[in-house]
């Protein structure tokens, strides 16, 4: 470990994070334990439950880390420096072995080279800095907002003469980078600014980047090493932060995994061959190698598909198993891969698709009446074998089918330890598909680990932890001695929530909502949503397993007078602002709302149901994912081969309890907010389910029948109405 000694100075005395209020002792722990863990170079689970404040703890105590860090590293190079000067001075005036002090004069002064062009770099850098600081944009905006010519109408987009982007001009985007460094801006902002300089905001950002101390990411940009390196993002010595990370392995794995299906291969070949045929005498040697290679492992793909079943299946297979029953092992899919990379093939092809509309070659030759074989027969020579006939190609042709094909070849130079190809064949063939699932999602984190400063994983729910220490750091080659685990309690007092596990309906009927049984509860649910709304004032959100069993239930009480509004979560994504905003504008109007969600829905991840939004979360049952699902079957069966028997079944247990949690996550999101959640279902007063839940909700946790929960909620909400300010 680093001396600490100057860094850790102002920690003791309190707050000094540059926190905008003053923090609650759960946010400066926080702080401190991540500025800890960033000096010490270490790998960090953070937990603060949702509505503590952690984005803000996060930042501040990063920011607060780098600033003091660069402080200390200025000052230690400084008296590295004397330090060597110091000992060089006192080696001239020793002339007892003159061989031995020139050979330690050569190092020393070497040694004072490397640090002195160090310390030049840092000066240059803060300079840099300060310039941006200081610097004052000139806005180069006309007398309005839109570019008009004389007579007042708005000027047209203009080409240049080289016909490229006219906002692709360097010096504008200089100017616009130094303006994005000079201090925080919005996207708007950037914009806004780029069209009064003609610059491009895009490669702007790119490039002030590089000079940036504090660099906001999606969660691809981060953790895709394609990506990532794309996008300039460099990790060597540099501090990762990884927020909302609950799920993410679960990103990991799909961000890795990839799916192409038969149309894609259907156009994707045809599209090849067309192109092939127009630009062939213009191909070098290599380039009409690998051509012939794609057209002919395109093809393969597509007849491991191209067979009639009368009902669905699924085949899996290992990555090394595939290439052999498909007839592709002989090729080397990095190379492959690399030249389709380098010839921006998936681009040439698509403009050509579009410049000369395949779609119309294809209807004149007659290819969709004959069927696939047809259109191959010309590339026989090429030992393409042929395919089934008859065939019709009765779907859409999808765009850009070519790059998906590409990113599916790529994925087969995994070890084949480490995923699973699945071939999915249906009666359509349209829904036919191959896929690709990665196992072992930590062997694309093992970069970040090594080469980051330091990585910290945070989250409001990081139960449980073993996944995050087990399956991504320690996969990922860190030794078990450099991480470290922090979790912190909830703000709100045990008395604000009130969560309880209703094992019991009306009638003492037992609650199990699982699959061959949900249909059965339909009437203890309609009564205790009925009785709940009787009881709770404000807004009641409940969370249902599935989107089927949401539409069952609503068809079942959409007739019902609940005394209050019912609204429900759309399926379509852009229609959520809209539900979400109606539901919030009844509330402040009659102060009463029902809102049906689902779990692992548009609703039950980073929406905030504070004060009377979400007096009371509901969740029907455990939302366990369908167990018979090919890809979850043999990842619990890749699991308990590698970490033991019993660890797939674990792992399907902490993917239904880590939705739940996030949907608890939704309601209490400050310190004098309060509410009641529902978890209706018997399995709830198991032992290993309670086990999973969020140490807040345990310190307060009921299990209760019918009527003693009503008998708690009536007594809860009276204490709170008369102790909350």
């Amino acid at each position: 470990m680093e001396n600490l000694s100057l860094l850790n100075e102002n920690l003791k005395e309190g707050n000094d994070f540059s926190f905008p209020f003053t923090p609650y002792d759960i946010q400066l722990q926080f702080m401190q334990n991540l500025y800890a863990a960033l000096e010490n170079k270490q790998l960090g689970i953070f937990e603060s439950p949702t509505g503590t404040g952690k984005s803000l703890s996060i930042l501040c105590g990063a920011v607060k880390w780098l600033k003091d860090h660069q402080e200390y590293e200025k000052v230690s190079l400084h008296e590295k420096i004397e330090a060597l000067a110091d000992k060089k001075k006192a080696l001239s005036s020793d002339d007892t072995n003159w061989f031995e002090t020139q050979s330690q004069e050569i190092e020393i002064t070497r040694k004072l080279h490397e640090l002195k062009i160090e310390q030049n770099t840092l000066i240059d850098y803060e300079k840099k800095i300060e310039k941006f600081k200081k610097g004052n944009l000139k806005s180069k905006k006309k007398s309005a907002r839109v570019m008009a010519s004389e007579d007042g109408k708005p000027v047209k987009r203009q080409k240049t003469e080289n016909c490229q982007c006219p906002f692709y001009k360097q010096t504008g985007i200089e100017e616009l980078r130094d303006f994005a460094l000079n201090e925080i801006h919005d996207i708007e902002d950037l914009v806004h600014v780029g069209k009064e300089l003609s610059a491009c905001p895009y490669y702007a950002s790119r490039k002030a980047a590089e000079d940036a101390e504090l660099i906001l990411v999606p969660y691809n940009t981060l953790l895709h090493k394609s990506t990532r390196e794309a996008n300039g993002i460099s990790l060597k010595n540099n501090v990762v932060i990884i927020d909302e990370a609950h799920n993410l392995l679960e990103a990991l794995a799909q961000m890795y995994g990839s799916e192409v299906n038969y149309p894609q291969l259907y156009y994707a070949l045809h599209q090849v061959k067309c192109y092939k045929e127009r630009y062939n005498v213009m191909f070098s040697a290599n380039t009409l190698r690998h051509v012939n290679q794609l057209i002919f492992v395109i093809n393969k793909l597509l007849l491991a598909l191209d067979k009639d079943v009368k009902e669905d299946v699924v085949e899996i297979s290992t990555l090394e198993s595939f290439v052999v029953t498909a007839g592709i092992e002989q090729y080397n899919f990095f190379n492959l891969v690399k030249f389709c990379k380098n010839s921006k093939i998936t681009q040439k092809i698509r403009s050509y698709s579009l410049k000369y509309s395949i779609e119309n070659e294809m209807t004149k030759k007659k290819i969709v009446k004959k069927g696939v074989k047809d259109f191959l027969s010309s590339i026989s020579s090429k030992r393409v074998p042929e395919e089934n006939k008859d065939e019709k190609a009765t779907f859409p042709m999808p765009n850009n089918p070519l790059l998906p094909v590409v990113s599916f070849l790529d994925t087969l130079n995994y070890s084949h330890t480490d995923g699973r190809i699945l071939v999915s064949k249906t009666a359509d063939k349209q829904s036919s598909k191959l896929q690709f699932l990665l196992l072992n999602p930590s062997s694309n984190f093992t970069d970040i680990v090594s080469e980051a400063r330091s990585v910290i994983v945070a989250g409001g729910t990081m139960k449980p932890y073993t996944e995050f220490r087990d399956r991504l750091f320690i996969n990922s080659g860190a030794s078990s001695d450099r991480i470290i685990q922090y979790s912190c309690d909830h703000i709100i007092p045990a008395e604000n929530i009130l969560p309880i596990a209703v094992t019991k309906g009306p009638k003492n009927k037992n609650l199990l909502f699982n699959f061959s049984n949900r249909l059965l509860m339909g009437e203890s649910l309609k009564t205790i949503l009925i009785e709940t709304c009787g009881h709770v004032k404000g807004g009641i959100v409940v969370f249902f397993p599935s989107y089927n069993y949401e539409n069952w239930v609503y068809e079942q009480v959409k007739s019902i007078n609940f005394g209050r509004p019912l609204f429900r979560e759309p399926q379509h994504s852009g229609l959520v602002d809209e539900v979400l905003q109606k539901y919030s504008s009844t509330i402040e109007k009659s102060s009463n709302a029902l809102l049906f969600s689902v779990v692992g829905g548009k609703l039950s991840e980073g929406l905030n149901f504070s004060d009377d939004l979400g007096r009371c979360v509901i969740v029907v049952g455990l939302p366990y994912p369908n167990v018979n699902a090919p890809d979850l079957k043999e990842k619990m069966s890749y699991l308990d081969k590698t970490e033991g028997s019993g660890a797939g079944q674990k792992f399907y247990e902490n993917l239904c309890m880590k939705a739940v949690n996030q949907c608890i996550g939704r309601s209490v999101r400050h310190k004098n907010d309060y509410a009641t959640v529902l978890l209706l279902d018997q399995r709830f007063a198991r032992a290993n389910i309670q086990k999973a839940l969020p140490d807040w909700i345990q310190r307060s946790f009921k299990i209760c029948d019918y009527s003693e929960t009503f008998t708690h909620i009536k007594k809860f909400f009276q204490e709170r109405r008369k102790n909350t300010p």
